[in-house]
Protein backbone atom coordinates (compact mmCIF):
# COMPACT_ATOMS: atom_id res chain seq x y z
CA UNK A 1 0.00 0.00 0.00
CA UNK A 2 1.54 3.29 -1.18
CA UNK A 3 2.25 5.91 1.80
CA UNK A 4 -0.59 7.89 3.31
CA UNK A 5 -0.04 11.81 1.64
CA UNK A 6 0.85 14.41 3.91
CA UNK A 7 -0.80 17.33 1.63
CA UNK A 8 -4.59 17.33 2.73
CA UNK A 9 -6.32 17.73 -0.45
CA UNK A 10 -3.78 14.36 -1.59
CA UNK A 11 -4.94 12.97 1.75
CA UNK A 12 -8.60 13.02 0.71
CA UNK A 13 -8.02 11.52 -2.83
CA UNK A 14 -5.90 8.50 -0.89
CA UNK A 15 -8.61 8.25 1.45
CA UNK A 16 -11.64 8.03 -1.11
CA UNK A 17 -9.62 5.29 -3.22
CA UNK A 18 -8.55 3.11 0.03
CA UNK A 19 -12.32 3.07 1.20
CA UNK A 20 -13.10 2.08 -2.08
CA UNK A 21 -10.87 -0.87 -2.21
CA UNK A 22 -12.19 -1.56 1.43
CA UNK A 23 -15.62 -1.56 0.33
CA UNK A 24 -15.11 -3.78 -2.93
CA UNK A 25 -13.58 -6.32 -0.65
CA UNK A 26 -15.84 -6.48 1.71
CA UNK A 27 -18.79 -6.98 -0.88
CA UNK A 28 -17.07 -9.71 -2.44
CA UNK A 29 -16.48 -11.62 0.52
CA UNK A 30 -19.80 -10.90 1.96
CA UNK A 31 -19.25 -9.09 4.80
CA UNK A 32 -21.52 -6.45 3.57
CA UNK A 33 -24.80 -6.94 0.97
CA UNK A 34 -25.24 -4.58 -1.04
CA UNK A 35 -28.58 -4.64 -3.85
CA UNK A 36 -29.19 -0.97 -4.56
CA UNK A 37 -26.88 1.91 -5.18
CA UNK A 38 -28.47 3.17 -1.61
CA UNK A 39 -26.72 0.57 0.17
CA UNK A 40 -23.75 1.03 -1.53
CA UNK A 41 -23.66 4.58 -0.45
CA UNK A 42 -24.38 4.14 3.04
CA UNK A 43 -21.87 1.21 3.55
CA UNK A 44 -19.18 2.90 1.42
CA UNK A 45 -19.59 6.39 3.32
CA UNK A 46 -19.30 4.58 6.59
CA UNK A 47 -16.18 2.80 5.63
CA UNK A 48 -14.68 6.33 4.17
CA UNK A 49 -15.70 7.99 7.55
CA UNK A 50 -13.57 5.39 9.35
CA UNK A 51 -10.35 5.71 7.31
CA UNK A 52 -10.51 9.87 7.34
CA UNK A 53 -11.02 9.65 11.10
CA UNK A 54 -7.76 7.20 11.14
CA UNK A 55 -5.77 9.34 9.15
CA UNK A 56 -6.12 12.19 11.21
CA UNK A 57 -2.94 13.21 12.18
CA UNK A 58 -3.28 17.06 13.42
CA UNK A 59 -5.32 18.35 16.15
CA UNK A 60 -6.06 21.24 12.82
CA UNK A 61 -7.54 18.43 10.21
CA UNK A 62 -11.12 18.11 10.33
CA UNK A 63 -13.08 16.01 7.88
CA UNK A 64 -17.07 15.82 7.47
CA UNK A 65 -19.11 13.29 5.23
CA UNK A 66 -22.94 14.95 3.79
CA UNK A 67 -25.00 12.64 1.80
CA UNK A 68 -27.36 13.65 -0.33
CA UNK A 69 -26.08 17.51 -0.51
CA UNK A 70 -28.64 19.70 -2.45
CA UNK A 71 -27.43 22.44 -4.93
CA UNK A 72 -29.09 24.01 -7.30
CA UNK A 73 -27.33 24.53 -11.13
CA UNK A 74 -29.78 26.55 -13.58
CA UNK A 75 -32.89 26.60 -11.64
CA UNK A 76 -32.71 23.09 -11.06
CA UNK A 77 -32.19 20.89 -7.98
CA UNK A 78 -28.98 18.54 -7.89
CA UNK A 79 -28.62 16.08 -5.59
CA UNK A 80 -24.51 15.12 -4.32
CA UNK A 81 -24.14 11.34 -3.25
CA UNK A 82 -21.46 12.34 -0.82
CA UNK A 83 -20.03 15.22 -0.09
CA UNK A 84 -16.22 15.39 2.32
CA UNK A 85 -16.46 19.33 3.54
CA UNK A 86 -12.70 19.24 5.12
CA UNK A 87 -10.35 21.92 6.30
CA UNK A 88 -7.05 22.80 8.26
CA UNK A 89 -5.57 26.10 9.68
CA UNK A 90 -4.80 26.76 5.87
CA UNK A 91 -7.52 25.64 4.01
CA UNK A 92 -10.94 24.59 3.64
CA UNK A 93 -12.48 22.68 0.68
CA UNK A 94 -15.00 19.89 -0.53
CA UNK A 95 -14.99 17.16 -2.87
CA UNK A 96 -17.58 15.46 -4.12
CA UNK A 97 -18.07 12.01 -4.77
CA UNK A 98 -21.02 10.26 -6.97
CA UNK A 99 -21.33 6.56 -6.86
CA UNK A 100 -23.05 4.18 -9.65
CA UNK A 101 -23.83 0.50 -9.49
CA UNK A 102 -25.73 -1.81 -11.37
CA UNK A 103 -26.53 -5.11 -10.50
CA UNK A 104 -27.34 -7.76 -13.45
CA UNK A 105 -29.87 -10.27 -11.28
CA UNK A 106 -32.50 -8.17 -9.29
CA UNK A 107 -33.55 -9.45 -5.39
CA UNK A 108 -36.24 -11.37 -7.13
CA UNK A 109 -33.35 -13.59 -9.29
CA UNK A 110 -34.44 -12.22 -12.59
CA UNK A 111 -32.43 -10.05 -14.81
CA UNK A 112 -32.49 -6.56 -14.02
CA UNK A 113 -32.99 -4.49 -16.96
CA UNK A 114 -32.39 -0.91 -17.75
CA UNK A 115 -29.04 -1.40 -18.59
CA UNK A 116 -28.91 1.67 -21.07
CA UNK A 117 -29.92 3.94 -18.37
CA UNK A 118 -27.14 2.77 -16.04
CA UNK A 119 -24.29 3.69 -19.23
CA UNK A 120 -25.96 7.02 -19.03
CA UNK A 121 -26.29 7.91 -15.92
CA UNK A 122 -22.67 7.24 -15.40
CA UNK A 123 -22.50 10.03 -18.02
CA UNK A 124 -24.80 12.39 -16.25
CA UNK A 125 -22.47 11.78 -12.69
CA UNK A 126 -19.99 12.76 -14.57
CA UNK A 127 -21.27 15.77 -15.72
CA UNK A 128 -22.74 16.67 -12.87
CA UNK A 129 -19.42 16.38 -11.27
CA UNK A 130 -18.32 19.00 -13.83
CA UNK A 131 -21.33 21.37 -13.07
CA UNK A 132 -19.94 21.42 -8.92
CA UNK A 133 -16.76 22.45 -10.18
CA UNK A 134 -17.22 24.97 -12.71
CA UNK A 135 -19.88 26.66 -10.10
CA UNK A 136 -17.65 26.65 -7.24
CA UNK A 137 -19.46 23.98 -4.67
CA UNK A 138 -16.30 21.89 -4.71
CA UNK A 139 -12.83 21.99 -5.64
CA UNK A 140 -12.36 18.17 -6.43
CA UNK A 141 -14.74 15.19 -7.73
CA UNK A 142 -14.68 11.55 -7.99
CA UNK A 143 -17.01 9.11 -9.42
CA UNK A 144 -17.19 5.13 -8.63
CA UNK A 145 -18.85 2.88 -10.98
CA UNK A 146 -19.56 -0.86 -9.65
CA UNK A 147 -20.85 -3.58 -11.52
CA UNK A 148 -21.15 -7.31 -12.25
CA UNK A 149 -22.24 -7.31 -15.41
CA UNK A 150 -19.36 -8.21 -17.46
CA UNK A 151 -21.51 -6.99 -21.16
CA UNK A 152 -20.03 -3.11 -19.79
CA UNK A 153 -16.55 -3.83 -19.66
CA UNK A 154 -16.29 -6.39 -22.93
CA UNK A 155 -18.81 -6.09 -24.98
CA UNK A 156 -19.18 -8.34 -28.10
CA UNK A 157 -20.72 -5.56 -30.20
CA UNK A 158 -21.63 -2.08 -29.74
CA UNK A 159 -24.61 -2.23 -32.05
CA UNK A 160 -27.13 -0.60 -30.00
CA UNK A 161 -27.56 3.19 -29.36
CA UNK A 162 -26.33 2.95 -25.95
CA UNK A 163 -23.03 2.82 -26.64
CA UNK A 164 -23.09 6.42 -26.83
CA UNK A 165 -23.05 6.46 -23.73
CA UNK A 166 -19.88 3.82 -23.88
CA UNK A 167 -18.17 2.55 -20.83
CA UNK A 168 -15.91 -0.13 -21.76
CA UNK A 169 -12.97 -1.06 -20.86
CA UNK A 170 -10.15 1.49 -21.71
CA UNK A 171 -12.65 3.84 -24.12
CA UNK A 172 -12.08 6.93 -23.94
CA UNK A 173 -15.05 9.31 -23.97
CA UNK A 174 -15.62 12.42 -26.12
CA UNK A 175 -15.78 16.30 -24.73
CA UNK A 176 -18.98 17.18 -26.85
CA UNK A 177 -22.91 17.52 -26.55
CA UNK A 178 -24.84 14.33 -25.29
CA UNK A 179 -28.39 13.82 -27.04
CA UNK A 180 -29.00 10.24 -27.26
CA UNK A 181 -32.46 9.70 -26.41
CA UNK A 182 -32.59 6.59 -23.39
CA UNK A 183 -35.43 4.71 -22.56
CA UNK A 184 -37.72 7.13 -24.16
CA UNK A 185 -37.04 9.91 -22.50
CA UNK A 186 -35.36 12.63 -24.14
CA UNK A 187 -31.89 13.55 -23.27
CA UNK A 188 -29.33 16.64 -23.44
CA UNK A 189 -25.73 17.21 -21.30
CA UNK A 190 -22.34 17.92 -22.20
CA UNK A 191 -19.14 16.83 -20.65
CA UNK A 192 -16.44 19.05 -21.17
CA UNK A 193 -13.24 16.95 -20.63
CA UNK A 194 -12.65 13.18 -21.77
CA UNK A 195 -12.45 10.29 -19.73
CA UNK A 196 -10.75 6.74 -19.55
CA UNK A 197 -12.88 4.42 -18.50
CA UNK A 198 -10.02 2.06 -16.56
CA UNK A 199 -11.93 -0.98 -14.85
CA UNK A 200 -9.88 -3.53 -12.46
CA UNK A 201 -12.12 -6.92 -11.74
CA UNK A 202 -11.99 -7.47 -8.02
CA UNK A 203 -13.61 -11.09 -7.76
CA UNK A 204 -17.06 -11.31 -9.66
CA UNK A 205 -17.02 -7.06 -9.54
CA UNK A 206 -16.15 -4.33 -11.55
CA UNK A 207 -14.87 -1.39 -10.51
CA UNK A 208 -13.68 2.31 -12.03
CA UNK A 209 -12.67 5.80 -10.65
CA UNK A 210 -13.14 8.65 -12.79
CA UNK A 211 -12.20 12.03 -11.93
CA UNK A 212 -13.97 15.54 -13.44
CA UNK A 213 -11.54 18.63 -13.66
CA UNK A 214 -12.24 22.06 -14.65
CA UNK A 215 -10.12 22.07 -17.83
Amino acid sequence: MNEIPIALDEKIQWSIDFAWKICLSKINNNEIKVNKEASLQLHYANILNNILQLVRFSPDERFEIELESSYIINNRQVIADIIIDYKDSKIHKKHSIELKFYKKLAYSGKNRGGSDIFMCEVYKDLHYSELYLINNFVSFTTCLVLTDYEHFINPKNKASKNWSYDISNNFLSEAKIYDTSIGGKKILFELKNQYLFSWFNHGNLWACILRASNS
